[in-house]
């Protein structure tokens, strides 16, 4: 083989193997994040759907909250959170028109929901 070659079969390599360790391993958390979150959201669907519920502000921050806990979870389950000194970063983009008030009001919940994922870090390793 010549050095192409050769370089490109080491690319290979190395994307063959990031697809079946931790890029598998990502995938899947995120897969079964937004199963959850999906869950959740149809289960406020219906509710609302049964009781005639039309509050649709309750229901987006009720998404935004599955969202955010879904970011979370995944920026833990890549960064090892849990080992002293780290730090997390993480945002969100919201559709045009969107007020960006209540999810700034909910920092609070949401720092609380990246504090708990925190906690119960083990169970992402």
């Amino acid at each position: 083989m010549d050095e192409i070659e050769t370089d490109l079969q080491a690319a290979s390599d190395s994307l063959a193997h990031l697809v079946e360790g931790p890029g598998f391993e990502a995938a899947a958390l995120l897969e079964q994040a937004f199963d959850r979150a999906s869950l959740n959201i149809e289960q406020a669907l219906s509710r609302a759907a049964r009781s005639g519920e039309a509050d649709f502000r309750r229901m987006a921050e009720s998404i935004l909250g599955d969202l955010a806990r879904i970011a979370a979870e995944a920026v833990i389950a890549q960064s090892s959170l849990g080992q002293a000194g780290q730090t997390v970063n993480f945002n969100m983009a919201l559709p045009g028109g969107t007020a960006q008030r209540p999810v700034i009001g909910a920092a609070g919940a949401i720092a609380n929901a990246v504090a708990l994922a925190a906690a119960k870090g083990a169970r992402f390793g």
